[in-house]
């Protein structure tokens, strides 16, 4: 099998990943804000840091690990805005 047939399957799993997580990225702006899939991006975008595919490629790799930052501060702030309303409907 030479290298070329090897890292097709690579690559395509690769594109699979990038693809789901744009889906959810589009879910989550299309209105469904709910920590448990801000999480899921940030688990995708963890999964595309960490191909074996995107080792070799830095420009990426940083692109990637910026949306992740983004993604784990919107997991945080719906997770902060779930408590204050916890703590607040329980005040009521």
């Amino acid at each position: 099998m030479s290298d070329t047939e090897l890292t097709e399957p690579i690559r395509q799993e690769l594109t699979q990943l990038h693809a789901a997580t744009c889906v959810l990225m589009i879910r989550f702006i299309n209105g469904r804000h709910c920590p448990k899939l801000a999480h899921l991006i940030v688990q995708q975008l963890a999964c595309l840091l960490s191909h074996p595919e995107l080792v070799e490629i830095p420009a990426s790799r940083n692109m990637y690990r910026q949306m992740m930052d983004h993604w784990q501060q919107v997991v945080d702030q719906l997770l902060e805005q779930r408590t204050a309303r916890q703590r607040q409907s329980q005040y009521h």
